[in-house]
């Protein structure tokens, strides 16, 4: 489809899954991405930007993503691992119950 002028659109309902970063579970983490595409960062080591905690591996775009801590680590549609702020996640994502288990 092409546009030559501004139009409206609507995201298509897609399930993600997704696990928050809270820079106490490592191991949580690396278990849903896989230990070779997030990893904490030392404090050392997170020069110009202090406040960052971990990386992500975005094997989208080739390239390690900066990740601070309470954000959430999502697995696209096609696989891709990135993070999203925790109040961007919560006014975008709403949890879905796994077949057959209560609310």
């Amino acid at each position: 489809m092409t546009t030559t002028a501004p139009a409206r659109f609507r995201k298509k309902p897609v399930e993600i899954e997704a696990i928050q970063w809270t820079g106490n579970n490592l191991a949580d983490v690396q278990a849903f991405t896989g230990p070779a595409h997030f990893g904490a960062v030392p404090p050392e080591d997170r020069d110009p930007d202090p406040d960052m905690t971990a990386e992500v591996y975005d094997k989208l775009h080739s390239t390690w993503v900066h990740v601070y801590d309470g954000q959430w680590i999502i697995r696209g549609v096609k696989g891709e691992l990135y993070p999203v702020a925790a109040d961007v996640f919560a006014e975008t994502y709403d949890r879905v119950e796994a077949a057959g288990s209560a609310p």
